[in-house]
């Protein structure tokens, strides 16, 4: 297949053309007015998913058989790189159901979760999130005490979950439970797909300074009764199960954050071009192509790093490592382009007339959120033998 320009990076003409419908959809169905408006009103796009459901984009990586397409991380990731240059939290709607759903059962559910639930997200029809952080349990994951206790054919669940993004809306959260607490911390621990309706569960939503359209919550279970056949994988075995999706995770955040970075990017290399001071436009000043090659060059490198991870998942070789690297690499570029990009627009990217100051409030969770930037270094070195 013949090699393209900067972005096509050896996509086949059957992933070109997926680019570009996405990148088509965005700008008619999220144009920055709309983008800035969820943002500023809090509101989440759920008209926009909607339209992207009957477009057929939320099975695209579910297996035919369950309804959906049958693609792969490759299809994934150019659906959320460009889903992302709208707005980001567009693109985590679309991730939490198609990853944090989809690819939660497809890896450890039963065969009976998968065909209750996997049709259902193909067509759009169900929403999901997942329920990890505790108050005490951030980094330090594996000491989560949300107890889950055997009552029959019910388990019986009590505990505390905070930073839960988009449990609000959702049909079932992936919640991470303590069913063993004798034993070591990440033996004891078991998954559920629990519904956030359930008597006792108790959600608020937290004032945050970014990702404001769609948010996240606090949630309080308090004897909530779940199904045994809600359990996800084998009971004590939900360490093993959340790792192995945290590669998918972090590959999702990495192909996230690259598209915005390069909206971030575009914004500021237009407003460079327009913007004249001393008589000419600022981009004629060597300072300024200067920032821009920079902000260049960890777009393209962040590019290059996700699509080497999704071709890796799709291989279905080893790569904990490389999903590290492209985790830290690109929600780091994706600030560094966003305080450039403050830089270049001055002033007024202190004002919502441009969409740089959400960028700069967005991508300072995302060196956070989903692995802080210390805690994937500490895993990149351990893989290193360290």
């Amino acid at each position: 297949m013949e090699m393209r320009t900067d972005r096509d990076f050896g996509f086949t003409e059957e992933q070109l053309l997926l680019r570009d419908s996405v990148r088509d959809f965005v700008r008619k169905e999220m144009p920055d007015e709309y983008a800035r408006r969820c943002d500023r009103e809090k509101i989440a796009p759920l008209d926009v998913f909607d339209k992207m459901a009957e477009l057929g984009w939320m099975g695209v990586a579910i297996p035919q058989e369950y309804g959906g397409s049958g693609l792969g991380f490759v299809e994934l990731g150019i659906i959320q790189e460009e889903l992302s240059y709208g707005l980001l939290e567009l693109a985590i709607l679309f991730y939490r159901a198609t990853v944090h759903g989809a690819h939660s059962l497809l890896t450890y559910g039963t065969e009976e979760q998968r065909r209750k639930y996997l049709p259902l997200i193909a067509a759009g029809k169900f929403k999901s999130s997942m329920s990890l952080t505790e108050p005490n349990a951030g980094s330090d994951a594996a000491g989560v005490q949300t107890r889950a206790v055997r009552d029959g054919d019910h388990y019986i669940i009590n505990g505390a979950k905070v930073f839960n993004s988009q449990i609000d809306i959702a049909d079932r959260t992936v919640l991470v439970t303590r069913t063993d607490p004798d034993v070591a911390q990440h033996k004891g621990i078991s998954l559920f797909f629990v519904d956030p309706k359930s008597p006792g569960v108790t959600i608020e939503r937290i004032d945050t300074l970014c990702f404001r359209s769609v948010g996240t919550n606090r949630v309080t279970y308090e004897n909530v009764r779940v199904h045994k056949d809600d359990l996800l994988g084998e009971l004590n075995g939900g360490w093993k199960n959340l790792m192995t999706n945290l590669n998918k995770e972090r590959f999702s955040l990495s192909a996230q954050v690259t598209g915005a970075a390069q909206a971030a990017m575009d914004c500021a290399l237009q407003y460079a071009k327009d913007r004249v001071q001393f008589g000419k436009p600022i981009a004629n000043f060597q300072v300024i192509q200067h920032k821009l090659a920079d902000m260049q060059i960890a777009v393209h490198t962040s590019r290059m790093l996700t699509y080497d991870l999704a071709r890796r998942l799709d291989a279905g070789v080893t790569c904990r490592k490389e999903a590290s690297v492209a985790k830290v690499f690109t929600s780091e570029a994706y600030f560094r382009v966003a305080d450039e990009g403050m830089q270049i627009l001055g002033g007024y990217s202190m004002t919502p007339d441009f969409p740089m100051e959400r960028h700069y409030r967005d991508a300072r969770l995302m060196r956070i959120g989903g692995g802080a930037s210390e805690v994937m270094r500490n895993s990149i070195a351990k893989d290193l033998g360290l």
